[in-house]
């Protein structure tokens, strides 16, 4: 508890009316508001000192045996400057760790960095005890994937499409591209199954790269090939970038490190620059959220995922008008249905390149979608 502060002027109305006779002491306390050991503390500091001896003294102790050593705070501050990433009072806490020396608590860290002036204050932040935090079981149980902005020496916009393991925060794959498309997506899916072995489930938003869920008709190149291999792809709902938190959350990482570095000025540049950061976060930087273990450990402490068999195609239904060539457009194919239909609205139900297609009369024709030609004839 906080001690009270008395005002100058009560000591010194205390101090004055010790020296009148006939003043009782317990009244001039009952008045002032303090006890008589204020009281009789304050008379013998003016007797010895006057007036300077009412000054308000420091209480702070003589000793303070917990206090932090300042070798040790010496140390807490060069991590602070020389760590390449996070260097945060957690963070500090982890590699103190492994150095094997004395780790103060996390907020013994934080309040020496306060007291060195290293801490700017965010009050805005959020707290994080509103946090709510999920994580799949099992290394490859899932993966992100997602693609960011980069941008080379020349000031030419690239793309790194990347992959996060949702357990373990392993970087699978960051791969430079010219642009998020779902051969890209493709190729650092390959990348990462290559390394990594194949995951059971893949999360992603709702690029046209990733899935067709909002094209008229049909999977995206990228589903197909996942269902195909037993993988799951799971969507996030629009507008909800929270189901890949994680990869959201390591784009900053990535790109806190690559603005430390030399600009790069081709992609073989970059994507060797993106290799050494890979190397370095999977191996060498203590995860906070994985109580300051590295994604590789964490990864190599449990079995990992493997996918179930091939998937069946999800139907999908989708509306279509018939133009006045007797086409119909799906999923960036035009598609024959016979003459005597133009301006009618048909409904095509597909089960992956299977499609059945029906009219006001019923059905009209089905087809197996050719994914090499454009136009699908009626023979």
């Amino acid at each position: 508890m906080a001690q009270k502060v008395v005002p100058m002027e009560t000591k010194l109305r205390a101090v004055f009316a010790a020296g009148l006779k006939g003043v009782s002491v317990t009244s001039v306390c009952e008045d002032l508001e303090i006890s008589r050991q204020t009281f009789y503390k304050y008379k013998r500091r003016f007797e010895a000192e006057g007036p300077a001896g009412l000054v308000e003294r420091s209480r702070r102790p003589l000793s303070s045996p917990g206090l932090m050593a300042v070798g040790l705070e010496d140390e807490i501050v060069r991590l602070r400057k020389t760590l390449p990433l996070d260097n945060g009072a957690q963070t500090i806490a982890y590699h103190l760790a492994r150095t094997g020396g004395e780790v103060p608590p996390v907020r013994t860290i934080h309040r020496a960095l306060v007291r060195r002036g290293m801490v700017v204050a965010q009050p805005e932040k959020r707290p994080r005890a509103s946090w709510r935090r999920f994580e799949w079981p099992r290394p490859n149980d899932a993966w992100q994937i997602d693609a960011t902005r980069w941008a080379l020496r020349s000031g030419r916009e690239v793309w790194v499409m990347d992959i996060l393991d949702d357990h373990s925060r392993l970087s699978i794959a960051a791969r430079v591209c010219d642009g998020p498309t779902g051969d890209a997506a493709w190729d650092a899916f390959c990348d990462g199954v290559s390394r990594h072995g194949t995951p059971a489930h893949v999360m992603s938003d709702n690029g046209t790269c990733f899935t067709g869920r909002f094209l008229s008709g049909g999977e995206a190149a990228f589903e197909r090939d996942l269902r195909t291999l037993g993988v799951r792809h799971l969507l996030s709902s629009p507008a909800h970038p929270q189901t890949c938190g994680k990869l959201e959350r390591w784009h900053q990482t990535l790109k806190k490190w690559l603005r430390a570095q030399p600009l790069a000025r081709t992609h073989r540049d970059l994507q060797s620059q993106l290799d050494d950061f890979a190397d370095f976060y999977n191996h060498d930087r203590p995860h906070r959220a994985l109580a300051g273990d590295t994604p590789s450990e964490r990864w190599a402490a449990s079995q990992s995922a493997t996918p179930g068999p091939p998937l069946p195609a999800v139907p999908n239904a989708s509306l279509h008008t018939v133009q006045t060539n007797n086409l119909i457009s799906w999923s960036r194919h035009r598609i024959a249905v016979g003459p005597g239909l133009a301006g009618t609205q048909l409904l095509v139900i597909a089960r992956g390149d299977n499609l059945a297609v029906f009219g006001p009369t019923g059905l009209i024709r089905r087809l197996s979608v050719d994914r090499s030609r454009n136009y699908q004839p009626r023979t």
